[in-house]
């Protein structure tokens, strides 16, 4: 008993003439996804294929397949950050920098506090200076 029937089965060239597509790239793309004829066409004798095979084969072509990987991958990305943000794991930039400023007006108030000469203390707190042209998008 055939699984496809004659509206769901289509010869290479009459879904290529359909579908706008080369037949004679579909064909290889069939052959090479290993995809099976579910029959002969009763006309031409030609080999039918089931619709999935053919949409799949379809849309393993180029500006399909980068037009699908390109969805996939935005889609991967969002979820991807969206998940990090839940779980804490990505924190705002404003957050971040409201903490830095924080931590160095700390530090820069301990050091005028410590008894050291003038020029120690300026000579630590020009290298705290130092750290606001940092690149911090670097990794070392």
């Amino acid at each position: 008993m055939k699984k496809t029937t004659a509206t769901t089965a289509f010869t290479v060239a009459k879904f290529a003439q359909l579908s706008g597509q080369d037949r004679h790239e579909l064909a290889a793309r069939l052959q090479t996804a290993k995809a099976r004829p579910a029959g002969k066409s009763a006309g031409q004798g030609a080999d039918l294929f089931s619709l999935r095979d053919l949409v799949r084969a379809a849309c393993t072509s180029g500006e399909l397949h980068a037009a699908r990987l390109a969805k996939i991958t935005s889609e991967t990305l969002r979820l991807d950050l969206q998940n990090a943000r839940s779980q804490g794991e990505l924190v705002e930039i404003g957050k971040v920098t409201r903490l830095g400023q924080r931590v160095l007006i700390a530090v820069r108030n301990r050091i005028l506090a410590f008894p050291l000469t003038d020029d120690e203390k300026d000579a630590c707190l020009r290298e705290l200076l130092a750290l606001k042209d940092m690149d911090w998008s670097r990794d070392a």
